[in-house]
């Protein structure tokens, strides 16, 4: 049996996230026809999702690198955690000063801000080092703050890097998104552009969620060869058991705010969607499920009273069946487990061209797509009021999905791949 290794930089469990059901899928399958190990880093507070992973793959082997294994020796360690503690309490503080300053929203959870190359700690790049040379047939990187890994890896082993977002595609994104670009946001853009390309270059093979991210890839390379397609997979054979109940006045919206495309979306939901929808006379509750802690979040209830935070929900595909999803998506690339999560809902949904791009659903056919705050309410009303179109939309959806996207064949089409470039290591 083939060995893989995979290095995360968080602990892909609860699915909480898309790229947590993304890669809880893959590796649900991949376990059963390769040898797999786990390089992980996780913090203290993530030890029991590491726990309740290891009870459900119990033929996985972890690797775990912790936090305090980077500790620089110091004279008084206790005194030394204290005064690190404080310097980052102080550091916190003075950033929320800048951005309550601000009178744009905050943009603390901007990637082009801090796309640039940042040094890992010593003893992880030691560690790292050390377990990736244990033999391995396959070693692959997801997401995109380890993609410097490839400068450190075996050079005699079959290396891939996962690229869920083009970091300069979503960097390009939130630049369009400024209200005014510095000279020294371009400057980052393109240093980091660069950084990105170099660093691919290290892995003799990658891997993109999409068609689009593909073509991309090839053309910041400089070559198609080697660059493969393997969408994220979603289970959605419950969805077959689910009728479509009629969506009144719930709009929903998936996602956390510390991704900031989602802070985006919902900050153009709530300054320029809403009033639209308010001056038609539509009466709706906008119903944000994930993470949202921020001070920010208050002057957004306060421009949009309809806001209601629900925070986690257990059963995601129930909750959202019976409203109508939002994707208000404006930046980023790859594919959005937020549609699939609609679509295996049973639910239907408005979304922008950037939030269904890659994944090829139709407006009228499986969505309704809108990229302007009138046309995205004019979307939403319209949906709303026709019943028949809730249901003909999330149905044809779910066939047009299953049709693409079927989950046996991602999952085989990965291994797939897999096969490949280990056939390709033996020529």
């Amino acid at each position: 049996m083939k060995k893989i290794l995979f290095i995360l930089p968080c602990v892909p469990y609860p699915l909480t996230a898309g790229g947590n059901q993304a890669f809880f899928n893959m590796v649900e399958y991949i376990r059963h026809k390769m040898s797999v190990s786990l390089l992980l880093s996780p913090e203290n507070k993530e030890m029991n999702d590491v726990e309740s992973l290891r009870a459900l793959w119990t033929n996985v082997d972890f690797y775990l690198f912790r936090e305090e294994d980077a500790e620089p020796k110091t004279r008084c360690p206790r005194y030394y955690r204290w005064l690190k503690k404080m310097s980052e309490s102080i550091s916190r503080k003075m950033q929320r000063q800048l951005y309550s300053f601000q009178q744009e929203r905050p943009y603390k959870n901007m990637t082009l801000k801090n796309s640039c190359f940042k040094p890992f700690p010593k003893a992880y790049v030691e560690y790292v080092s050390d377990i990736s040379r244990r033999g391995f047939d396959i070693i692959q990187v997801e997401f995109y703050p380890l993609i410097t890994l490839g400068y450190l890896l075996p050079k005699d082993v079959q290396t891939v890097f996962v690229h869920h977002e083009l970091r300069y595609i979503r960097n390009e994104n939130e630049m369009e998104c400024l209200t005014h670009v510095t000279d020294e946001d371009k400057m980052l853009y393109g240093i980091a552009k660069d950084m990105e390309k170099a660093a691919l270059r290290q892995y003799k093979h990658v891997i993109a969620l999409t068609d689009i991210d593909r073509l991309l890839l090839a053309d910041l390379v400089g070559q198609e060869c080697n660059i493969y397609v393997s969408p994220a997979v979603v289970q959605i054979e419950s969805a077959y058991d689910r009728i479509v109940k009629s969506a009144s006045v719930r709009l929903t919206f998936v996602g956390s705010e510390n991704h900031y495309p989602n802070q985006d979306a919902v900050d153009w939901f709530c300054h320029e969607v809403a009033p639209c929808l308010r001056v038609q006379g539509f009466k709706f509750v906008f119903q944000v499920i994930g993470t949202w802690k921020s001070r920010y979040v208050k002057s957004l209830q306060a421009v949009c009273p309809e806001m209601e935070l629900v925070g986690y929900v257990e059963d995601l595909r129930e909750y959202l069946n019976g409203s109508i999803v939002l994707v208000p998506i404006r930046i980023g690339s790859g594919m959005r487990m937020k549609i699939l999560d609609a679509v295996s809902s049973m639910a239907s949904f408005v979304t922008t061209t950037k939030g269904v791009e890659g994944i090829d659903l139709r407006h009228n056919e499986e969505c309704l797509i809108a990229d302007s705050a009138t046309d995205f309410a004019a979307a939403v009303i319209r949906l709303e009021a026709d019943k028949k179109l809730q249901v003909r939309l999330a149905t044809q959806a779910l066939k047009r999905l299953r049709e693409l996207y079927n989950p046996q064949e991602m999952l085989e089409r990965r291994l797939a791949v897999y096969d490949e470039i280990l056939q390709n290591n033996t020529n």
